[in-house]
């Protein structure tokens, strides 16, 4: 690639972007921090201000898809036409507090252990069958992506008999990746479908739980109210459980694989930690700095004319906030490059910034921290990265590993 950044084509998407790109991110970061990407058509923005501005400022953008310039309405009266005109992004700010505020006092000191205990029970029912294999080991397939459905299936009161725990996960997958899919109209359609029949699925648990609450996460959000508000609904239960779970479930996967995946590329790091278990609260926060993001992106759309760095931004275009930007940008962190376990990283965007913060930022966080002390004990010493095996998914312009091989010896 040459030094310089040509605007008629976008290095987003090349083939040297789509194998690595961070080197692409960073000379953006550099010399094009307000990228226009022609053949998609959005802004790529890459430094951790314009980011952290971006992810709440609500005065130029919105998460509101139906803000977009080409932004395409649902049939009236269908139920994807509903969820666009009332998610979270649909509401008034005031409505928008109103319903975070339900739904943070959901997880009482309580509630919070009880998650705690289920999270460490179902990483265990995919760990045990891990200690003392040998081999060959799909970490992804066999322990990363099961686990971030099973435990929302947990919480939230899905049984896992009969496929039904198997079925939740196929859809919020299928969802997620719907919404990542950029330019690729039919996982995007395979997407909506999916995510119609979750929300349909938790709603008909939601009206069970009215009529006879259990020990989960339904039924605290149901008994759940914040003095002056009015009692959540129905409807906003479907939305921030079916967020949750569609949100949820890819990412944390896809975290637990980062997470692996930097340790195996670092090994001295990886014996610290198997070493000090009360390093891993901390080293969390330098693994999703260093290896969570890549091509991944949020997006915003403008509600107004503004200029972001020289560029011209029209109302309904679409922004990507780049997490791969922000969090190797070496304004905020020294040497970005470098994984380091001493780093504590401040700052981070990975669950967004301001009123719009992840919800289910502290489960996923859990979620992890469990998964990787897990790791730490069922994977030996010496394991190893099996890279030449290693396959992916086309994702639009992206790829989502589809395995992660890993040797754990003869």
């Amino acid at each position: 690639m040459s030094s310089a950044i040509e605007l008629t084509e976008s290095p987003i998407q090349s083939e040297a972007f789509f194998f690595n790109p961070y080197p692409i991110i960073a000379q953006l970061r550099e010399e094009d921090p307000v990228h226009w990407v022609p053949g998609l058509g959005f802004w790529w923005v890459t430094r951790h201000d314009d980011v952290r501005r971006l992810l709440d400022d609500a005065e130029h953008v919105t998460g509101d898809r139906r803000a977009w310039e080409f932004y395409v309405p649902a049939a009236e009266g269908s139920f994807l036409r509903w969820v666009a005109d009332n998610n979270l992004f649909a509401l008034s700010r005031a409505e928008h507090a109103r319903v975070r505020r339900i739904a943070s006092a959901a997880f009482t000191p309580r509630a919070v252990a009880r998650i705690e205990q289920q999270v460490r029970e179902v990483i265990e029912r995919f760990a045990a069958p891990l200690r003392g294999r040998r081999g060959v080991v799909d970490l992804l397939g066999e322990f990363c992506n099961p686990i971030p459905n099973a435990v929302i299936s947990r919480i939230t009161g899905v049984p896992a008999a009969g496929g039904d725990e198997d079925r939740f996960r196929a859809l919020a997958q299928t969802t997620i990746q719907g919404f990542l899919g950029i330019g690729d109209t039919e996982l995007q359609r395979k997407g909506e479908a999916a995510f119609l029949e979750l929300a349909e699925w938790v709603r008909a648990m939601v009206q069970e739980r009215r009529g006879g609450p259990r020990d989960d996460l339904l039924s605290d959000l149901l008994q759940a109210q914040s003095a002056g508000d009015a009692p959540i609904t129905d409807d906003e239960i479907v939305i921030l459980v079916s967020g949750l779970i569609g949100a949820g479930s890819e990412t944390t996967a896809m975290g637990g694989l980062v997470s692996i995946l930097t340790l195996l590329q670092h090994p001295e790091a990886c014996e610290r930690l198997r070493a000090d278990r009360e390093m891993i609260a901390k080293a969390m926060n330098e693994i999703m700095r260093f290896g969570f993001g890549g091509p991944g992106a949020l997006p915003r759309y403008a509600v107004r004319d503004f200029e972001l760095r020289g560029r011209r931004i029209r109302k309904g275009q679409m922004m990507m906030l780049s997490f791969g930007g922000a969090n190797r940008d070496p304004s905020v962190y020294p040497d970005p490059d470098r994984f380091d376990l001493d780093r504590d990283p401040t700052e981070l965007l990975t669950f967004g910034h301001g009123t719009h913060f992840c919800l289910g930022a502290h489960l996923a966080r859990q979620e992890m921290r469990c998964m990787l002390d897990a790791v730490l004990d069922f994977m030996p010493p010496g394991a190893r990265l099996r890279e030449e095996l290693m396959e992916f998914t086309p994702m639009g312009f992206m790829r989502r590993p589809a395995n992660l091989p890993v040797e754990f010896g003869a």
